[in-house]
């Protein structure tokens, strides 16, 4: 019997499994005296935050994602909600305002009250979407500015 209506079935989110080794910083720059490692430690278990990643120096395959920040690649990055940028683990720590500090802005577009959320690792069909929405986006704003009259008196002297 229980609480569940025969025939429906609850669904939940199917989480990756991380290395334990995965959720621990290992190349933090700076030490992170007020860092809850087991907070830390369910974030990343939980999917809410991308695992420390080993850093790679080139992009291998293609499919790495570089951090702006730190200019390592790896296999997929956390997503700044405000502008969509990504940024690994580490640097995200890094960069988080600790219990005297003051709130931290973006650091791609000085959004007040940065925030990040981790959406898993990305197929190629989704990379090459995101790419193609990129350089169309990239386009676009080269087409208006090209057409401005300020971009004229620049470009033509």
């Amino acid at each position: 019997m229980g609480n569940v209506a025969s025939g429906v079935q609850i669904r939940r989110r199917r989480l990756p499994t991380v290395e334990e080794r995965l959720t621990r910083p290992r190349r933090l720059v700076r030490e992170l005296p007020d860092l809850d490692a087991g907070r830390l430690h369910r974030l990343i278990r939980g999917g809410d935050l991308a695992p420390c990643f080993d850093p790679a120096e080139d992009a291998g395959d293609g499919q790495a994602e570089d951090c702006p920040i730190c200019f390592f690649f790896y296999p997929s990055l956390n997503k700044s909600k405000c502008c969509g940028k990504g940024i690994c683990t580490e640097c995200f720590l890094q960069l988080m305002p600790s219990k005297t500090s003051k709130s931290v802005h973006c650091p791609f577009c000085k959004t007040k009250s940065y925030a990040i959320e981790y959406q898993g690792i990305q197929t190629k069909s989704e990379k090459k979407i995101k790419h193609e929405g990129e350089q169309n986006v990239n386009e676009t704003k080269l087409r208006v500015h090209s057409k401005s009259p300020i971009a004229a008196e620049i470009i033509l002297p």
